[in-house]
């Protein structure tokens, strides 16, 4: 309202952004974007005086909204090392999109089998320049070397199992009354940082193999690793207008998504809500992945030491920073005492290091705002008097600012915080259940809906298991991390939003189907 009142009476009105905030995130999301309509500028407290102490002139400029937005990303080992990057203007995006819709006149015209060999050739880009994309994981997110190898081959996986979902018939004009597939346009994808390269190609390949283009948005993490992958993509299939990155913030994601046919996108709750709000005015698919809160049952009846090492694992290692990772376990009552101590053995068994050593499986965080906030949830769980256990018996704080040691938190409150939220780090909850329906209830009774598993050797329990829990990946006798790259990847509930990804689900969303009347 104050906004609104300066603006009617001629003001250049700027909101100092982290000094608002809303209880109802789509109603904030919904004025943000009505006040920007408008020529209301938000601002960061922090840009405003960085501009105050320079110059006036510098002012002005942020104040008019003329200065392009600089984007910066330090090293997560290594906070000296790091760079700098202009975010996209608006003309930037209109370019891009304009270019986006003159190609895809082009390409939703070439056969299947021509799209198939180009994607192919782009497989192999991949395969050939394996070291420089490990290197850039390593470096600019701080993935541990063994995963970034593992992101890279997934990549390539992906690739394979899009082409593996191509129909013979796929090109074929329709000769008798009846319907066929058509694609959606220019895609705008909104990539995350933890997998900056194997989650976007996983969406990039069907695009395109379906006769879409894209636009590629990755965090500003793995703004380095999008320009390679697009740079390797433009040398494989000489068509380097079917794949364009747009860097820069929230900002651009934003322009983006107002101004593609179709969105999908992998990242917080967030920004899921701000990419609903955005398709759903303009009547536009939306795909979107957006973390989960994942629990595994552990039951009397398990091998408690195998479970403990799958859980632990799938927590702790790349610091947690998985949408799959393992964040709760619910225990069966009668062997939780043992557990736990089975828990803590095998946390301890995984190796802290440098990112870029073959041993190492936890590294830092992505950032020491990151680690941070995660510390700063630890410890209102301590402040309220949960138990909390730091397995590795050290900090490593010694290491850099984005590290943060492996942490057990025991709660049997389900409406804690430390239950209820996502922590995206080394954080493991671990929750008592003294019967089995309470154990389905716990597992249910978050708003996420990823991924669920459970450690048994009944098999009416498995099955019990099978038809009770919500959530779109369930997993028997193994943790929840992971996914097959051919089987669809996508999460209930607050978790995701439209089709699932990956597998048959690719064609679901990609494509739209057209009836055609023959007389």
């Amino acid at each position: 309202a104050t906004a609104l009142d300066a603006y009617a009476k001629g003001y250049s009105v700027v909101v100092v952004e982290d000094s608002v905030a809303s209880n109802d995130p789509v109603h904030a999301t919904i004025t943000k974007r009505y006040l920007q309509n408008r020529s209301v500028i938000f601002r960061s407290s922090a840009k405003l005086a960085s501009a105050i102490a320079e110059s006036t002139a510098k002012l002005e400029e942020l104040l008019a909204d003329e200065e392009p937005e600089v984007v910066t990303h330090s090293s997560p080992q290594n906070s000296e090392r790091r760079w700098r990057l202009a975010s996209e203007r608006k003309s930037d995006i209109d370019a891009a999109i304009a270019a986006s819709r003159k190609a895809f006149q082009d390409w939703r015209r070439v056969r299947v089998d021509e799209r198939l060999r180009l994607l192919q050739a782009y497989g192999c880009q991949l395969q050939k320049h394996e070291a420089e994309l490990v290197a850039l994981l390593v470096d600019d997110i701080g993935k541990p070397i063994r995963y970034a190898r593992d992101e890279v081959a997934r990549a390539i996986a992906l690739i394979d199992a899009a082409a593996a979902q191509v129909e013979p018939g796929q090109d074929r004009k329709p000769e008798e009354t009846g319907y066929r597939r058509e694609p959606l346009g220019v895609i705008g994808l909104i990539a995350p940082f933890n997998n900056p390269l194997a989650i976007p190609i996983g969406k990039i390949v069907p695009a395109i193999l379906y006769g879409n283009v894209v636009i590629w948005k990755p965090a500003i993490p793995g703004s380095r690793i999008a320009q390679k992958a697009s740079e390797l993509f433009a040398a494989a299939t000489d068509r380097p207008e079917l794949l364009q990155v747009l860097c820069g913030g929230e900002e651009t994601a934003r322009g983006l998504m107002a101004r593609s046919d179709a969105v999908t996108i992998s990242g917080s709750s967030k920004a899921g809500r701000a990419a609903q709000e955005i398709c759903a005015a303009r009547y536009i698919p939306l795909q979107a992945e957006l973390g989960g809160n994942n629990a595994s049952i552990v039951w009397r009846d398990a091998d408690l030491a195998a479970a403990a090492a799958s859980i632990a694992e799938d927590a702790f290692v790349f610091a947690g920073q998985r949408c799959t990772a393992n964040r709760r376990a619910i225990v069966d009552s009668s062997v939780y005492d043992v557990f736990i101590d089975q828990l803590i053995l095998a946390s301890r068994r995984l190796v802290w290091g440098d990112p870029a050593e073959e041993k190492t499986q936890i590294g830092p965080l992505i950032s020491s705002a990151s680690r941070n906030r995660v510390k700063a949830v630890i410890d209102r769980a301590r402040a309220a008097s949960l138990r909390v256990i730091s397995p590795s018996g050290r900090s490593d704080g010694a290491r850099g600012d984005a590290w943060l040691e492996p942490t057990i938190v025991c709660c049997d409150d389900p409406s804690a915080e430390i239950v209820q939220e996502e922590t995206f780090g080394p954080v493991l909850v671990v929750q008592r259940a003294d019967d089995w329906d309470e154990a389905i209830s716990l597992c249910n009774h978050v708003k996420q809906g990823l991924a669920a598993a459970i450690f048994s050797t009944s098999p009416d329990r498995i099955e019990d298991f099978l038809q009770r829990v919500r959530a779109g990946i369930l997993k028997i006798n193994c943790s929840t991390a992971d996914a097959a790259v051919d089987l669809p990847f996508g999460g209930w509930k607050a978790s995701g939003i439209g089709p699932a990804e990956h597998g048959p689900a690719n064609r679901e969303f990609f494509t739209r189907m057209q009836s055609i009347y023959l007389a």
